[in-house]
């Protein structure tokens, strides 16, 4: 136990003082803010369009389709009614729309004898999927409206029965009904997830390139000679797991510090449960991040035993990190599906579990048995892997030349 602490000693402080550290443990959180602050203000400053133009051979639905863009939440900064819906109105419009004098103009159709007219919308951004679906939910509603006028309802009412109605949202956790803010959640979850895949992906990658980087250096064949190489890989294992903690803590504790300030508050954040984020899935986060960190890093400590560089490092930590790119792709799947078989599976086998298990705790909070299997199932393999790792660890970090095979490594297995 002393040579690991002394091991784990020497690499947590050398990670802790390099400039690397420093700086990323202060402007990783600082460029965090500042994007969550861009995309805030970003957000309230959309409104869809900037000009748009109506034309259409219905006077009555242009006007009613104005007012319904007028009724929702991103509405346009102008609507201009143009007339009459003739070819010329139409090259004068495309020329205005190249000259960059409107965003975009609506070609509305009204056939005789037919109820529903035919639209078409003219834009230079083919890709403005929400500009393309306010404008259908406001055609339908203006449709729908004058519909209602015409069978006799006021202009009044028929305004008022066809506006949108917005829906609270209450998430029952743990048989309470609370109010949550579905966006604000989402982010706040991806945010973590982000930072638990980047975190467990970059230290992971670190460890095996500082083995590879120190094989090659000869280093080992001197630290050897005192220690055993099972200690020497558990001692490199927590002190580069030590210092992930740390760096991952002092972030956690800036953004909670951040969420309380007037700064946060003018950008709409005020304290972290604003943010979507509850203290139950803080603490889930950490536990899935330690054994989620443990297990990559035992896989990568093995990789790294076993390569000559770290430019052979770069090129194999991509099968390292394939589960967690699967889990990241997942991501909307398991959160719209928390509780679906495939979600439940795969939140049980250990290299998607540190992932898709919180994100299905974020989203709907699975059965505490399913939480506690996956949990002992996760440290089940941690252990398998360490003891894995360890073994190749024995005989690879002494084996120089051309890179070995995969029955040469199972060889190992056998020799150590």
């Amino acid at each position: 136990m002393r040579n690991i602490f002394l091991i784990a000693k020497r690499e947590f402080l050398e990670r802790v003082r390099s400039r690397v550290f420093r700086a990323t443990t202060i402007l990783v959180p600082v460029g965090m803010m500042l994007i969550f602050a861009a995309g805030n203000l970003m957000a309230h400053k959309a409104g869809g369009l900037g000009h748009l133009a109506i034309v259409s051979n219905n006077v009555e639905l242009t006007t009613t389709m104005k007012d319904q863009l007028a009724d929702g939440d991103h509405s346009p900064q102008s609507v201009e009614v143009v007339t009459p819906a003739t070819p010329s109105t139409r090259a004068r419009l495309t020329a205005q729309l190249n000259a960059g004098k409107i965003d975009g103009f609506l070609w509305i159709i009204q056939q005789p004898g037919h109820a529903r007219p035919e639209a078409t919308f003219y834009t230079l951004n083919s890709s403005d999927l929400f500009t393309q679906a306010q404008l259908q939910s406001s055609l339908s509603r203006a449709i729908l409206r004058q519909q209602l006028v015409s069978r006799g309802i006021s202009t009044a009412e028929a305004r008022s029965l066809v506006k949108p109605v917005k829906i609270s949202i209450l998430q029952v956790k743990h048989g309470r009904a609370v109010k949550t803010n579905v966006k604000r959640s989402y982010m706040g979850i991806y945010a973590l997830v982000l930072l638990l895949y980047a975190v467990v992906l970059i230290y992971g990658t670190n460890m095996a390139r500082s083995i590879a980087d120190e094989k090659s250096s000869r280093i080992f064949e001197v630290l050897l000679s005192t220690v055993r190489p099972g200690d020497l890989m558990m001692g490199k294992l927590l002190g580069v797991g030590g210092s992930a903690m740390l760096q991952v803590a002092i972030w956690i504790a800036i953004t909670l510090a951040f969420a309380g300030t007037r700064i946060a508050a003018q950008i709409g954040v005020h304290g972290l449960h604003s943010l979507g984020i509850s203290i139950p899935e803080i603490v889930f986060f950490a536990v899935f991040f330690v054994l989620g960190f443990l297990l990559y890093s035992a896989l990568s400590a093995a990789l790294g035993s076993t390569l000559n560089s770290s430019q052979e490092v770069q090129q194999f930590a991509f099968f390292i990190a394939s589960p967690l790119v699967v889990s990241v792709f997942l991501m909307a799947y398991v959160m719209t599906n928390p509780s679906s078989v495939a979600s439940v599976i795969l939140s049980l086998i250990p290299p998607f579990t540190p992932i898709i298990m919180y994100l299905r705790i974020c989203s709907q909070t699975p059965p505490a048995w399913q939480i506690a299997l996956s949990i002992a199932l996760l440290t089940g393999a941690i252990l398998a892997m360490i003891w894995l790792a360890a073994r190749i660890y024995r005989i690879g970090i002494l084996m120089y030349g051309k890179r070995p095979t995969l029955p040469e490594i199972l060889r190992w297995l056998k020799y150590s």
